[in-house]
């Protein structure tokens, strides 16, 4: 089990291994997309700010089929529920709000 996985089983221990992988693999993706190595928390922290600043999650939705795109969002998603400890009321409020705007416009 690499860091990907192993970080996101201390956090989701219910989810199916076969989940578990795609969730994983799209983490990977987003570190690889931001130039970070495994670093969850700096991965967060820069989306947030993007999302905040732009007001959409475009930028994590921007390739990759619908299902993945999807799958993005439930990492991100995840993400922010984990970190809720950095992230301001108003913006997980507002996290919230452009991630389900993002998962009506994409599908």
């Amino acid at each position: 089990m690499d860091n990907y996985s192993a970080f996101i089983r201390q956090f989701r221990p219910e989810l199916q291994p076969k989940t578990l992988s795609q969730y994983a693999k799209q983490l990977r993706y987003l570190s690889d997309a931001y130039g970070l190595n495994f670093n969850p928390l700096q991965l967060t922290l820069d989306i947030i700010d993007i999302a905040i600043e732009e007001l959409n999650v475009k930028h994590i939705t921007l390739q990759g089929l619908p299902y993945e795109k999807n799958i993005r969002l439930a990492v991100f998603r995840n993400l922010i529920n984990i970190f809720n400890n950095y992230i301001t009321p108003k913006d997980y409020e507002t996290l919230d709000s452009l991630i389900l705007e993002a998962k009506i416009k994409n599908f």
